[in-house]
């Protein structure tokens, strides 16, 4: 499915979407604003009005209503792929914050579900109990060796960002550095000047597949900060050759 935005509008094609695994193909048709979108789903006995309702009164508690399915940030013009879990029998919204801050000027969109699903579903959602932990799973992208891309996958359990971003040392380094307290030791192993964000937010329970292009070989460290999820083990090393 495209999903395709502008400062103005947001829109998806073809639609409906039928349930089971579906990829997002997500493009900005802006030349100057950053853009974010979101698809986004009612909590069960919630409605999308409700949602729309509680992001115009405070986005911050809008969590306790709605389910964030798959998110990116797109800079003028980009382009971001993500793999999400398209249920049926229920309802979903696509929301552009059309690169304001104030909600009440963002776009709501419903996203029309139907037909008899796809027969199948994120590899990640497949596995019973993974959810409870935070954690990146990444798998080599076909084009991987030539184009210095790779699939990334995360499980969300809690409203949760991700980055990525040059790691100067090897994963033991890294991690001592993400479970330690010291600003400096990070630094030195790894370059998050120049990080690359990998979603904007998911929440609980959420799986998302997405397609990640990094700028040269090398090694990278796939790093989320919130709630101290890197010390629970939400990170992970890989090399871009």
């Amino acid at each position: 499915m495209t999903v395709t935005a502008s400062v103005t509008a947001v829109s998806a094609a073809p639609a409906p979407i039928a349930p089971g695994a579906t990829k997002f193909d997500f493009t900005s048709t802006e030349q100057r604003a950053d853009l974010q979108v979101f698809v986004v789903a009612p909590k069960p006995g919630r409605t999308t009005d409700q949602v729309i309702a509680a992001l115009k009164s405070n986005p911050d508690s809008s969590f306790e209503v709605l389910d964030i399915v798959a998110s990116v940030t797109l800079s003028p013009g980009a382009k971001r792929a993500v793999t999400a879990d398209i249920k049926a029998g229920t309802s979903y919204l696509l929301i552009n914050d059309a690169g304001k801050e104030n909600p009440a000027q963002w776009i709501y969109t419903p996203l029309a579900t139907g037909g008899g699903g796809h027969g199948h579903h994120a590899a990640a959602a497949r596995r019973n109990g993974d959810a409870a932990r935070p954690a990146f799973h990444g798998r080599r992208h076909p084009a991987a060796r030539r184009h210095g891309a790779r699939a990334q996958q995360r499980l969300g359990t809690t409203p949760c960002p991700g980055a990525a971003a040059a790691a100067r040392r090897q994963q033991r380094r890294v991690r001592r550095a993400l479970l330690g307290s010291s600003e400096a030791a990070f630094n030195r192993v790894v370059d998050f000047r120049n990080s690359i964000e990998l979603s904007s937010i998911l929440t609980r329970g959420s799986v998302t597949d997405q397609d990640v292009r990094f700028p040269r070989q090398g090694r990278y460290a796939l790093v989320c900060f919130i709630e101290n999820h890197q010390a629970q083990g939400m990170y992970r090393v890989v090399n871009v050759r």
